[in-house]
């Protein structure tokens, strides 16, 4: 969604990361540690938006943010992708990402400033889903709750939520959806839907389940045999 938005001419801040700019990473440590400390803070003037258009992923999909930060920027849009019916590969791509990538910031490797990227990603989770650690039922319990908490939020501000009921119509129809609800020109290309980003801690993720390291709780098999001595 950030990089079909970032062609539209809004620049978004996925995790820290706005859109256009240089990097390996779907993510920017400095930003988003700040973001955690403002917020831990109380402070919702999150400097970060004198910079961009908006923020997508955390901490823009927790509810007492997106209040926050609605109060504080009126006439703000929210756009919100659910996954109603494929509860279950959106499990496992939660647990791949959440674990993947704390294995890759806590990891022998990893900086003083990854650590801290870590644990503020970790407290966002709590705010998120009421704990730190994946478990699928209460994920899957704070995922009903998130929905039902946005539609009840935006009950009588229809024109200010758009609701894509299912991914697979971002790659049909999501220029045109986005375009009518933004208000603004479509592009003629199609509709970016690739995860590239989410392919280094999908990996770190399968290399710990295949060495043994780590039990996936969400029924993600490994692809190799481990053998145990």
């Amino acid at each position: 969604m950030s990089e079909a938005l970032g062609q539209l001419g809004i620049r978004i801040a996925h995790l820290g990361k706005i859109h256009g700019e240089e990097s390996q990473y779907h993510h920017d440590n400095k930003r988003l540690i700040h973001m955690h400390r403002q917020i831990a803070s109380g402070d919702y003037n999150l400097e970060i938006l004198e910079e961009c258009d908006g923020l997508a992923d955390y901490p823009a999909c927790i509810p007492s943010v997106i209040e926050q930060l609605d109060r504080r920027y009126p006439g703000s849009l929210f756009i919100n992708i659910r996954r109603d019916d494929e509860i279950k590969s959106w499990l496992q791509s939660v647990e791949r990402q959440f674990v993947g990538l704390r294995l890759i910031k806590t990891g022998k490797a990893s900086s003083v400033e990854d650590r801290q990227f870590a644990d503020a990603m970790a407290d966002f989770r709590g705010m998120t889903f009421g704990q730190t650690e994946f478990e699928p039922d209460p994920f899957r319990d704070a995922y009903w709750s998130f929905q039902n908490f946005v539609e009840d939020y935006f009950s009588e501000r229809e024109d200010d939520l758009l609701s894509i009921s299912e991914m697979g119509i971002l790659q049909e129809d999501g220029y045109r959806r986005l375009c009518e609800f933004l208000d603004c020109n479509s592009v003629d290309s199609p509709f970016p839907c690739s995860n590239h980003h989410s392919l280094p801690p999908k990996k770190a993720f399968l290399e710990a389940l295949e060495q043994g390291k780590i039990v996936s709780k969400s029924g993600i098999v490994s692809a190799q045999p481990v053998l145990r001595k």
